[in-house]
């Protein structure tokens, strides 16, 4: 049991580590996103979804931010 359970959070962290990128839906996003809204319905769920989109949008354009300061020199 304990061998399934490092396996599957290898498996996760090796998902997450390969280029899984804010500005991206990707599974691990999907994942939590489910994780987050479970139990909930309604106006609950689409607050709660809206609030993870954001937040990822302001991490995409925070890293998109520093990458063009990086190329301009900054």
């Amino acid at each position: 049991m304990k061998k399934a359970v490092a396996l599957a959070a290898v498996m996760v962290m090796g998902l997450s580590f390969a280029g899984c990128d804010a500005c991206k839906e990707n599974v691990l996003t999907k994942i939590g996103d489910s994780v987050a809204t479970m139990g909930k319905s309604g106006m609950d769920k689409d607050k709660v979804l809206a609030e993870r989109i954001a937040a990822r949008a302001s991490k995409c354009a925070e890293s998109k931010a520093g990458e063009m300061k990086k190329k301009m020199g900054f």
